[in-house]
């Protein structure tokens, strides 16, 4: 487990999946809406521009959005917004002081210029650094001046899969790490168990299941010991976790 301020909470948790939708998604207006729904947590994306500016923004290029092949990584800030509205990290910090925001690193390049964006808030309280890579994630964390909160990398929650499965117990893996953050199933491996989720909060570790949009199973997932849901539901979310503590 993880001790810090991030995980501070009373009820049952709300993170909003970049942000809350229409407007568009990862806009500032998406998590403007989403904090005027409840969301306890904005979750969202950081990728870096050709000019090293971290952008909330998730996929790889513009194409989904824009129908244009053209990379993050290839263009400058300015030239992006010629295309679409993409907040810089830094500014959304800025924007809403008072919220908590879940960092999922998705490139290498990203790292400096997220590290850059929550020194210059001083927003080490309110992010969660997290990356399918774990060494981009322990990357990232080592070269903040302050810890931040953190949640496990794909690998080692395969691994406290496997060794929640043959019974080993998972303090030592969970060491440091504050939440898993992880979908229903994943490689035909299935974490909606109640032996799964026991064995990770027996450690003091939150568990945050992604991405979850249907009330039935929010309820679930609650009833199965879950701190809190990843939702495109913002409201629907808001409503359905209240009567759980």
């Amino acid at each position: 487990m993880q001790n810090h301020p991030y995980f501070i909470a009373t009820k049952k948790v709300v993170l909003a999946h970049r942000g809350f939708t229409p407007p568009a998604e990862n806009t500032l207006g998406a998590f403007a809406h989403a904090i005027d729904a409840g969301a306890d947590y904005i979750e969202t994306d950081v990728r870096a521009t050709a000019d090293s500016v971290a952008v909330l923004f998730h996929d790889e290029d513009l194409k989904r959005l824009t129908g244009s092949t053209l990379k993050i990584e290839h263009l400058t800030f300015d030239q992006i917004r010629q295309y679409i509205e993409v907040p810089k990290l830094e500014d959304a910090l800025r924007k809403f002081p008072q919220m908590k925001f879940n960092l999922d690193i998705k490139s290498k390049d990203a790292i400096l210029p997220t590290v850059k964006a929550i020194e210059k808030t001083s927003s080490h309280n309110r992010v969660l650094v997290s990356s399918f890579s774990n060494k981009r994630r322990v990357r990232t964390l080592t070269l903040l001046s302050r810890a931040v909160a953190t949640s496990a990398s794909g690998s080692i929650v395969i691994k406290a899969w496997v060794m929640s499965k043959v019974g080993i117990k998972l303090e030592g893996l969970m060491s440091g790490i504050g939440a898993l953050q992880i979908p229903i199933s994943m490689y035909g491996l299935r974490f909606d168990t109640g032996r799964f989720v026991k064995s990770v909060t027996d450690t003091g570790t939150f568990i945050h299941f992604w991405t979850i949009n249907k009330e039935s199973e929010m309820r679930r997932l609650m009833e199965l010991g879950a701190h809190g849901i990843v939702t495109d539901k913002t409201d629907l979310a808001v409503k359905t976790l209240q009567k759980f503590k």
